[in-house]
């Protein structure tokens, strides 16, 4: 699994092409910033898809159970194994880092 850093000029079209293809992906959002340590913002749910808007300077998570938006990112960096995206990290200006984590739900239980 490599660490990719993402030019900004490739995060709308990467993140568009990305979201078509999370499948059933479940997300988890942690935040992490000198003023509140690390903090995990929401749990295991099931994502809708991630976007970068460049008109207004935001990336976007969409949660089925939360929307995540981060103003004015400076840097991204993506980690990607054979099933897809595996983490984003979205560096804001602060150095405030939003650590999107990506996972195949796990599977129930036969009977």
């Amino acid at each position: 699994m490599a660490v990719k850093k993402l030019e900004k000029s490739e995060w709308e079209e990467y993140f568009n092409k990305a979201s078509k293809n999370l499948g059933a992906k479940e997300v988890q959002i942690e935040i992490v910033s000198p003023e509140v340590g690390d903090q995990v913002e929401t749990e295991w749910q099931p994502i809708i898809g991630l976007s970068y808007d460049p008109k207004d300077d935001e990336f976007e998570v969409a949660g089925e159970k939360h929307d995540h938006l981060i103003p004015k990112p400076v840097e991204i960096y993506v980690e990607e194994d054979v099933d897809g995206i595996k983490v984003v990290e979205v560096v804001q200006e602060d150095g405030t880092k939003h650590i999107i984590r990506l996972r195949t739900p796990p599977a129930l239980p036969e009977e």
